[in-house]
């Protein structure tokens, strides 16, 4: 280091003012590391896979159907008229809702959540103090205000671990009794792994081929003893077909289920 370098440092350090030498000299070293920081996923809410999910109790929406795969609100496309001032001519006209794509990162499911939404709902995510906050309302209104895009979403924060404890303090502070935590990790990895671009991993094959056979047993409605029980039998097609066209024939005739003859009244004389 010869003499100018020496100078112009000294002269750089007088420069300097001494609260940020001071931070800096009280600030950490950055420890040196070759080992890249964990990748945070990120998913897109109309990828969630309908099939695994149950059905939005109010259905899709038949109008402005961009809706369904966002968080719109409310908000549907609106019609007007654009009037002259001179003549008030009308001139026929629409305006779309203002819509923006944001991400926001869910701790429950440790990914990053980028959906499409309305400023409005910005502005009521803002105020209730995050989206997990609203999503996971239960009032009536909001529940019709998320639409199906919201709606799944809303399914896969309850899969959660964190949203299942949050519900139990919940009950407790209601004086109810709290619910047990089922372990459905696997299924919310499938559903992130479903919402991410590119191919399936091998952990998401395995619990979609678990679901596939566990749906493939045979149903049985009541008690399975009851199956086994000597005089009844399973009703074959024929049967079933006979039974029903004798059914048919004696409602025609007015007879009761079962009775082979007219029921018979008793006349009563005042």
């Amino acid at each position: 280091m010869n003499h100018h370098t020496i100078a112009c440092s000294r002269a750089l350090l007088a420069r300097t003012p001494t609260h940020l030498l001071a931070q800096q000299s009280a600030s950490p070293l950055r420890a040196f590391s070759t080992t890249s920081s964990l990748a945070t996923k990120s998913i897109k809410t109309h990828r969630l896979p309908a099939q695994f999910i149950p059905p939005y109790p109010y259905g899709e929406r038949r109008i402005f159907k961009q809706s369904n795969r966002g968080l719109y609100g409310n908000a549907r496309i609106r019609f007007g008229n654009v009037v002259a001032e001179k003549y008030k001519n009308k001139t026929r006209r629409y305006w779309r809702p203002n819509v923006h794509r944001k991400t926001f990162f869910v701790p429950a499911l440790g990914a990053n959540v980028k959906v499409r939404l309305t400023l409005r709902v910005l502005k009521t995510i803002r105020r209730e103090g995050g989206l997990d906050n609203y999503l996971l309302k239960s009032k009536t209104a909001r529940l019709k205000e998320l639409g199906p895009g919201g709606w799944n979403l809303r399914w896969l924060l309850m899969q959660t671990r964190e949203v299942q404890e949050r519900f139990n303090k919940e009950r407790v502070a209601l004086g109810l009794e709290p619910r047990p935590i089922e372990d459905k990790s696997d299924i919310v990895s499938l559903m992130l792994d479903y919402a991410t671009p590119g191919n399936l991993s091998l952990k998401s094959k395995h619990t979609i081929a678990e679901m596939q056979y566990a749906l493939s047993g045979e149903f049985v409605l009541g008690d399975e003893d009851l199956a086994d029980v000597e005089g009844v039998e399973e009703l074959s097609d024929e049967e079933e077909a006979r039974l029903i066209a004798e059914l048919e024939s004696n409602g025609a005739l007015g007879l009761e289920d079962g009775v082979t003859e007219p029921v018979k009244t008793k006349e009563t004389t005042v």
